[in-house]
């Protein structure tokens, strides 16, 4: 197991292990998502309070959703960077960045970065109905059941998408891994549903044509 925190907690779960799930290695991997849904949804609460304040200064209700989905991602993405920061700021204090390239660490920062992103879009889109108090332990289960499955049945860990941020799982890494481009491809797509399904939800509860 590598020394570095940035490592231990951004590359994801190798697929070297044939013992069964590692457990701890899980543990690692969900406890920066798990920080990041909880700093996400702080940031959801307080937009939900001023969402009324919002409202009047943006004048319809859709470009309310424009604007709060924007900040959401926007939230997302500084959130993520500040927790690679602070894994990196570790390792160099802790003397462990020499195992870390610029290139590495690059290629691991985009595809957490891009998992991350789809995991704030899929945030903002479920703090729109009456379930968001389960959002954040319902997304970081999907995260931990979807590793688990995919661990258990290699075949099916492309398709798993609690793995598709794992840098160690893709074609980055190793040649049977799952392929970085599509999988970001796909989250891309999931965060642009996200955006388009609030915005048909809204329309519908306010009825807007």
């Amino acid at each position: 197991m590598s020394k570095s925190v940035f490592i231990r907690l951004f590359a994801g779960l190798s697929p070297d292990y044939f013992d069964g799930i590692p457990m701890i290695l899980l543990g690692q991997w969900l406890l920066p998502v798990g920080i990041f849904l909880l700093l996400t949804g702080f940031h959801a609460k307080r937009s939900r309070k001023a969402g009324v304040l919002s409202l009047y200064r943006y004048g319809r209700v859709l470009h309310w959703w424009k604007w709060h989905f924007g900040k959401g991602m926007a939230c997302g993405l500084w959130t993520g960077i500040w927790l690679l920061l602070a894994a990196l700021s570790c390792d160099i204090a802790l003397g462990n960045a020499a195992v870390l390239s610029v290139e590495l660490t690059l290629k691991i920062s985009v595809l957490w970065l891009a998992h991350m992103l789809s995991v704030a879009a899929l945030f903002t889109l479920l703090d729109l109905f009456c379930i968001r108090r389960f959002a954040l332990g319902g997304l970081l289960l999907l995260d931990g059941l979807t590793c688990i499955i995919g661990y258990g049945i290699p075949k099916s860990s492309h398709l798993m998408y609690g793995m598709w941020g794992m840098y160690l799982q893709s074609s980055l890494c190793e040649a049977g891994g799952f392929q970085a481009e599509a999988v970001i491809g796909a989250e891309a797509i999931l965060l642009a549903a996200s955006f388009f399904g609030g915005r048909e939800y809204l329309k519908r509860e306010t009825n807007i044509i």
